[in-house]
């Protein structure tokens, strides 16, 4: 496999092969490069570095929703993993990148959960997809937001890797869903806090969590999809965000305008000069 030379203070720091994109930026009078995988792909090196990463999984999709009135509950976001000052030797590793959830436009089931994503032997899990009307949110990285009437949200399922030093996993629950009818759904989970539970209107999804790797400006990734209540299509989660889809909800008729959640992404940062 073709590798990418990428040198630094006049030394060759490290090699990357295909699969990831390299950037570079100077932040504190410190030169980074970064390495970002939208897609499965394969980090090498040929020496140690000190690395910071963030592994974000993909966000769940949404469901349509049923009858006459009805809300189904916001995608739960992908989990979230954060490196921070991790030594991270010389070889090939292996980079996986969750897809999101798919929706469901079927009024009977429930959406996909998100793919989950994986490096360095840590792995973020996929954000619960959202549930259909009377189903309990899944279960995910975030979980998925409780649907009309009366539903439970999903839990985290995220590994929070406590006692690892430099690595830590984030993700929240989802908010409970309502009562039929117009009690409306409740949001999924995000990795900055919780869903919120049904209220008759629009729930938030829970807040996502900032990240600056990347670019060396902070970017929010994995906010969890809105629950909702009236007549509502879903909103996507958008590419390489770990955000979950918004629920749907109709007050005529089947609404099956469902989302997709929002692909995951790997990002490795280190440091040259």
């Amino acid at each position: 496999m073709p590798l990418t030379k990428v040198r630094g203070a006049g030394l060759d720091v490290g090699t990357v092969s295909q699969g990831g994109t390299i950037t570079s930026y100077e932040s504190g009078g410190t030169t980074y490069i970064v390495h970002s995988f939208l897609s499965d792909g394969v980090f090498a090196l040929n020496k140690t570095v000190t690395a910071d990463f963030l592994i974000i999984a993909g966000g769940g999709g949404s469901a349509a929703a049923e009858g006459a009135s009805g809300s189904t509950g916001g995608g739960g976001a992908g989990g979230l993993v954060e490196g921070t000052g991790v030594s991270v030797s010389g070889g090939n590793y292996i980079i996986s990148v969750g897809a999101g959830g798919a929706a469901s436009t079927s009024v009977s089931a429930s959406a996909s959960s998100g793919g989950n994503s994986t490096a360095f032997g840590y792995t973020a899990s996929g954000g619960g997809g959202g549930p259909d009307y009377r189903t309990d949110g899944t279960a995910g990285g975030s979980g998925a937001g409780g649907s009309e009437n009366n539903t439970a949200a999903g839990a985290t399922n995220q590994n929070t890797y406590s006692g690892t030093t430099g690595v830590t996993g984030y993700g929240n629950a989802g908010g409970a869903g309502g009562g039929y009818p117009s009690g409306g759904s409740g949001g999924g989970g995000g990795a900055g806090g919780a869903g919120t539970a049904a209220n008759g209107s629009t729930a938030a999804g829970g807040a996502g969590r900032a990240n600056n790797i990347r670019t060396g400006s902070n970017v929010t990734y994995a906010t969890g999809g809105q629950g909702v209540q009236g007549s509502v299509n879903g909103v996507a989660g958008g590419d390489s965000t770990g955000k979950g889809a918004g629920g749907v909800s109709t007050s005529s008729g089947n609404n099956t305008n469902s989302a997709a959640g929002g692909s995951g992404i790997v990002v490795i940062r280190y440091a040259v000069s």
